[in-house]
């Protein structure tokens, strides 16, 4: 039995998701899986620590009878350090590491734990490079999408331009780049350079959402602008469908403290590629493994001049959008489809 740890997979997370990926291709080859998650069990701190109390039950006999250990988070690993008398003899031990929980000081707070693993799985060569001070056996395994079916054609690209974000936007993730998206289309608003049928959808919520919506009343740009919350993944289907180009730099960062931002993948990249669109992104992070520069999309550097630079090209040659988009899909189709994403998981576990 493989006993595969977790958060909640009832929650919207690209882990959760990612874990229910990970689940099927292991059953898929044949492979027993056990599937034990952490959940709250009534309201307040009492419903917390009662829900770590239950899993930690749970994992007991869990842990006495699974060959092989793959925790999809590194904090996960550490009730299995607690419970060590309880592990089989010879029982492999191995974790997924995304990107920021590994990045920077985290790295650090997490080495005993992340060094008590036989192997190390990375969700991009980007991760597996910032863990490569650990000197340890990292494998990547690029994560799969499964928002749209691979074997239905693209939709046709909207008349005019239209751009789609898909983020939280959260103080503690003010790395997606949404305020640098509203001060590069203010610098051009004020230049005269966005044309009318120009729209921004942004799908998303969180604690920033209402500034980010005053700065873009605040400059004027509510023609252009729309934000639509959370969405049903039915509606975030449609709206890849009716975008353009999918616009998202999200910028890499440790700073004087050591706290790191960025992405570790950026699964809405790869869905954005499978629904035939072009993607832009900044030139560190997980996504470079998924937007090739000036093929898939465009990776640029942080900041307003360069995106205002790629938003000229796309106005002034949309042309370049469609062929993009269409590089894009091939690109995803051959290098993250469910078949590459199950072999990569089976020669990373060795079984």
């Amino acid at each position: 039995m493989i006993l595969l740890l977790s958060f909640d997979i009832h929650r919207k997370g690209g882990i959760e998701r990612l874990t229910i990926h990970v689940k099927h291709a292991l059953e898929s080859s044949g492979y027993s899986v056990k599937l034990l998650t952490p959940k709250t069990i009534g309201p307040s701190w009492w419903g917390r620590q009662l829900g770590r109390f239950w899993f930690l039950l749970q994992l007991v006999p869990s842990l006495l009878r699974s060959k092989k250990i793959l925790s999809m988070h590194v904090l996960l690993l550490k009730p299995v350090g607690w419970l060590q008398c309880c592990r089989r003899r010879n029982q492999s031990l191995h974790c997924w590491a995304h990107g920021i929980e590994v990045w920077g000081k985290n790295q650090s707070l997490h080495k005993n734990e992340l060094m008590r693993c036989r192997s190390l799985l990375a969700s991009s060569s980007f991760t597996q490079k910032q863990l490569a001070t650990l000197n340890y056996d990292i494998k990547v395994i690029h994560p799969t999408a499964d928002l749209f079916d691979p074997a239905t054609e693209p939709k046709s690209l909207p008349e005019s331009l239209k751009l789609l974000t898909v983020a939280r936007m959260c103080r503690q993730e003010h790395y997606k780049g949404h305020e640098l998206i509203i001060h590069a289309m203010h610098k051009m608003h004020q230049n005269g350079e966005l044309p009318q049928g120009l729209r921004w959808d942004v799908i998303g919520d969180g604690d920033q959402r209402p500034e980010l919506e005053k700065l873009v009343q605040e400059l004027g740009l509510q023609p252009w602008v729309c934000f639509h919350g959370s969405v049903s993944d039915s509606e975030l289907r449609t709206a890849f469908q009716q975008s353009s180009v999918f616009l998202m730099p999200s910028h890499f960062e440790i700073d004087s403290q050591g706290n790191a931002s960025g992405e570790g993948f950026g699964i809405v990249y790869l869905e954005a590629a499978l629904a035939g669109r072009a993607s832009i992104g900044c030139k560190e992070g997980g996504q470079t493994d998924l937007i090739q520069d000036k093929r898939t999309g465009w990776l640029i550097e942080p900041n307003i001049p360069a995106l205002i630079d790629v938003m000229r090209i796309m106005f002034n040659h949309p042309e370049i959008i469609a062929t993009y988009g269409a590089n894009a899909r091939k690109y995803a189709l051959k290098n993250f489809s469910v078949e590459h994403f199950r072999v990569q998981l089976m020669n990373a576990l060795m079984i």
